[in-house]
């Protein structure tokens, strides 16, 4: 095969490839509008079940818990860790 088309057929086909990849590009990032972002991250949003930790009534300190304790004739949980809760670990 002559050396030049090879050249030729070789460029073509990477401008194929690119404007292949660009229109990929293009379609997902249609796809990801601003209705779209929103439709996901309410299908991300933990369900009532998985918000019951936010039912418990925190205190600040140790002082406003045991008022509120005495205040609701509720007992205090203190809860204490060392490390990192966000890991999920206590």
């Amino acid at each position: 095969m002559n050396p030049l088309v090879k050249v030729v057929c070789t460029a073509a086909a990477c401008v194929v490839a690119a404007v292949t990849v660009n229109r990929a590009e293009n379609s997902l990032s249609s796809a990801r509008d601003p209705a779209w972002v929103r439709k996901r991250a309410q299908e991300l949003e933990p369900t009532a079940k998985e918000r019951r930790l936010d039912e418990i009534g925190w205190a600040g300190s140790i002082r406003e818990a045991e008022r509120l304790a005495k205040q609701n004739n509720r007992p205090v949980f203190l809860f204490t860790h060392d490390g990192r809760i966000n890991t999920g670990r206590c």
